[in-house]
Order: structure tokens, then sequence, then C-alpha cells
């Protein structure tokens, strides 16, 4: 990052505005560098995190197509005998501005402690909005689930099909239900045949892309889940017999399947990634005991017409969240850049402040019917499945 920006006349900017757009785009790309979500981004329909350019805060509607489901018709038949329904799916998002600002000491002292405040300050500020972003992600993603596998210590996943409603399903984790390849394959299974945790039909999750592969001349198109685990989930994985004896066969990783390099393993076909535990000092996937004062402090409460911060999925045991997410899991709207600032008439000119800033909505897919009609998408989660363990 600081390479990069030794490139750059900083204090220059005056003479040249253009400065401040290069640091704004060294900012954008380092954000993205380090992040763990930066694979699934994309503005394809089949991309993990499908991102919209807006030009201003005004609500912003993303839209979605679903499958047309009719029989068609065949033969003489003339098309208006049997019309198909072409279902439009939006959701209302706000996007709205996040900044942050650095002041240095007077410039005298600067000099002394030879500290380069305005870069430095550069790259604390891409740190600081990268992690804000990603935060925004984990909240998003793992609020109000509608559908979820709870691991279990004996069968590998509950029987949850009698329960009213997620919340009881995840209470019901006990002290040894600890995740396992049967829960993930659980929840991979619900994927691919629209089933949610009572049993009854939903719709299936349509895959993310990972990449084109060519084998004996044939280039063809990847398709997978991805199954994301907090730390705490992914060594009781490890632990997994099942687990350990799979990942003797798992495909290629590393350069030859660069998107998913540093993967854990594979589940039928589908990459598993540690994403982390969440803290004050990294983003990590949330357990329910991280603060409901910190989920609430990265969601955006207008994009989400139901709050359930981490404390809401526990009962008697304390839970780790994870997801398998499908195309479309999260939605993000905003300007492709950050906004660089830089001030040096701070304190009658002894010192500077130097801030970035950029406009951006982040919620999980969760789509309405335009036209009011039911549909089994309608306020469900489009493309994600809640996978919920005990925390030991």
């Amino acid at each position: 990052m600081l390479e990069e920006l030794n490139k750059v006349d900083i204090l220059g900017w005056k003479d040249n505005p253009n400065i401040s757009v290069e640091i704004s785009r060294i900012i954008e790309k380092a954000s993205w560098q380090k992040s763990p979500f930066e694979p699934f981004l994309g503005q394809g329909v089949d991309r993990g995190i499908r991102s919209y350019n807006v030009k201003n805060n005004q609500p912003y509607r993303p839209r979605l197509k679903t499958q047309l489901a009719g029989d068609g018709v065949v033969g003489n038949a003339d098309f208006n005998t049997n019309y198909d329904n072409l279902e439009i799916l939006s959701q209302t998002i706000y996007p709205k501005i996040i900044g942050n600002a650095m002041r240095s000491d007077i410039k005298q002292y600067s000099d002394m402690q030879t500290i380069d405040f305005a870069k430095h300050a550069v790259d604390s500020l891409t740190d600081w909005i990268r992690n804000k972003r990603d935060k925004n992600f984990v909240t998003a993603l793992s609020n109000d689930f509608t559908n979820v596998v709870v691991c279990d210590a004996t069968n590998g996943f509950k029987d949850t099909t009698a329960e009213p409603s997620v919340e009881s399903a995840t209470k019901k984790i006990a002290k040894g239900d600890v995740c396992n390849v049967k829960a993930l394959r659980q929840a991979i299974f619900m994927a691919r045949s629209g089933i949610n945790y009572k049993g009854k039909e939903a719709f299936p999750i349509k895959p993310i892309r990972s990449e084109t592969i060519t084998e004996g001349g044939i280039s063809y198109q990847h398709h997978s889940y991805i199954i994301l685990l907090d730390t705490y989930a992914i060594n009781q994985l490890k632990n997994d017999p099942e687990w350990i004896e799979m990942q003797k066969f798992a495909g290629i990783r590393g350069d030859e399947n660069r998107i998913f390099s540093g993967i854990v393993g594979l589940i039928d076909g589908c990459p598993v990634l540690d994403m982390g535990v969440w803290s004050s000092g990294q983003v990590g996937f949330l357990n329910s005991e991280v603060s409901d004062s910190e989920f609430y402090a990265n969601i955006n409460k207008q994009n989400h017409t139901t709050l359930t911060p981490p404390s809401y999925y526990a009962g008697g045991q304390a839970v780790c969240i994870g997801a398998l997410i499908g195309a479309s899991a999260l939605v993000m709207a905003g300007s492709n850049s950050v906004n660089f600032y830089i001030d040096e008439a701070q304190d009658a000119g002894r010192k500077m402040v130097c801030g970035c800033d950029r406009l951006l909505a982040i919620a999980k897919g969760r789509f309405e019917s335009a036209d009011g009609s039911l549909s089994p998408y309608s306020n469900t989660d489009f493309a994600t499945i809640g996978i919920f363990s005990s925390k030991e």
C-alpha cells in the first residue's frame, strides 16, 4: 500500500486535483486486496455479492428475475393459451455516507518524529474503510435468517421440521453440537433441492460462478455454493473423521484454482472458507458471545425490517454463526470508489486533516414481488442458509 503511495506527490494536491483522484483509486484497490469477500463481488447475477453503482443517497431498488416456471405450449397451440409469468423481484435499500478522518499533531512535531502523516493516514483509512464495509457484510449476512441447518452431536444435524421459527431451532443447540460434514451436506442438499428447515418446499438457490475450467479442449463454467464458517466451527470440522477422509480426494487448490486459494477444503465440490472470528480489531464471523452493541453499530438499520443480534439465536449454549451462500446472497449499492480529502488549514495552518468517505448500502438479498403476488421468494433470504453449531 505505502509502496504505491510513494509514487504519488500527496502534498502536491493543491496544484494537481488529479492527485486526490489517484489516492482514492489506491484506497479502493487496496481495500479489496485483503478482503475475504472480494472473490464473490461482481455486477453479474451469478456473483455472491451483487454490486450496483448509484450516484446519490436516494432509495435504490435492486431487481432480479426468477426462473420461468410455466409448461409452455406444444405443437400447434397458440402462445396466448399458456403465457408464463415474468416475476420481477426487488427490495429497497438506502445508501448512506460512511467516512472517517484523522488530524495530525502540529507540523513541527511531525517533522521531529519523522512521520509522514499523510501517507500513514491513507494507509490507516484504507484499513478502516475495509473493516467497516466487511463488517457490514457480516452483520447483513447473519441477520434474520429464514432458513438454517442446526448441528447435532448424535445425528449430524437436528430435525427442525416441527420448529415454529428459526429462533426456536437454533436455541436447541447444546454443548457437543459441533460443526460436521453431515450438517454441511444437509445445507448443500437444501440449497440444491429447494427445501427449508421445516422440510417444506421453498426454491433452489442458484450457485455462484467461480471460474472457467478447460479440460480436454472443452471449456465450461464451474458453479458451486460457498460455505463460510468461523474459526471455531472450522476447527470442529477438521476433527470430523468424515472430513479428514474426504479431503484426501479433494480437488485442485492454490494457483490452479485461484479464486478459492487458501480454502480449508471441499464438500461435494463446494469450497469451505475460514472467515475468522469477529473482534473489535478484526473482521470475522459473529458468534453469540459478540456483544449486541457491536452488531447494531455495524448494520444499516434502514435496510432490514427485522434485526436479530447474535444473542437472538442462543439459548443455554453459545453458538457459532456460519452460512452457505449462493448467487446474490448479498447486495451492495454505492459509489465505485472512495473520496479522499486533505485539509492543511487546520489550527491556523499548523495541522493537517486527512479523510475519506463513500456512499454505501449493504443488505442481504431478500426480495419482494414487484406486482404484490404471492411467491415463495417473498420476504425470504434469496441465497443464504444459516449454519449453526455450538461455540466450543
